[in-house]
């Protein structure tokens, strides 16, 4: 009875998790629809842009912009978009139709990737057209070198943000803990 009570909760706390990331960067607001075509051009002429247009670039309507900020952080080596740069590889927008030899490489998350490889010379599994739960893990993997960097706990962060959830590996830890006894 106790294995299939165990069975019902690992498999409740699992699917939970895959509903909901949590954020770890701090918020900002997204980039207003008005500046997109002014950002587009600035780096069009290559111009410098300020690291914190770029996050508030990641959380734009357009996708293709998120795409190319996600790419300009890695560019600029700023570790500060660190935390933005794992939050926008659960980016789930995807560029149909586009003519890339996969279409998927210049997504948001792709690009997230492929500047956190650049900036922190780690690298935790991420592929951008893995199925999402296997993107989760890998996305919970960088969640947890960088909180382990800035020593910080997953939970304390969690309740830091003001925000009661807890990870997926947090949840099963109690559940395991639970049954166990």
């Amino acid at each position: 009875m106790k294995k299939i009570i165990l069975i019902i909760a690992l498999t409740f706390i699992c699917s939970s998790a895959l509903a909901y990331l949590d954020p770890i960067a701090s918020f900002v607001e997204s980039l207003p629809d008005e500046q997109i075509d002014i950002l587009f051009k600035k780096m069009e002429n290559k111009e410098k842009i300020p690291v914190k247009t770029l996050h508030q670039a990641l959380k734009a309507s357009q996708l293709t912009l998120r795409a190319y900020a996600a790419r300009e952080l890695g560019n600029q080596g700023n570790e500060t978009s660190i935390p933005y740069l794992i939050d926008a590889l659960s980016d789930d927008s995807s560029h149909v139709g586009a003519k890339y030899i996969k279409a998927g490489m210049e997504t948001t998350r792709y690009w997230a990737n492929e500047s956190l490889k650049k900036l922190t010379g780690e690298d935790f599994g991420f592929i951008w057209d893995d199925p999402k739960e296997k993107r989760i893990r890998a996305i919970f993997r960088w969640q947890e070198w960088y909180f382990d960097k800035h020593k910080k706990s997953v939970v304390s962060q969690r309740y830091s943000n003001k925000n009661i959830w807890l990870s997926a590996v947090d949840r099963i830890s109690s559940v395991t803990i639970f049954a166990s006894n």
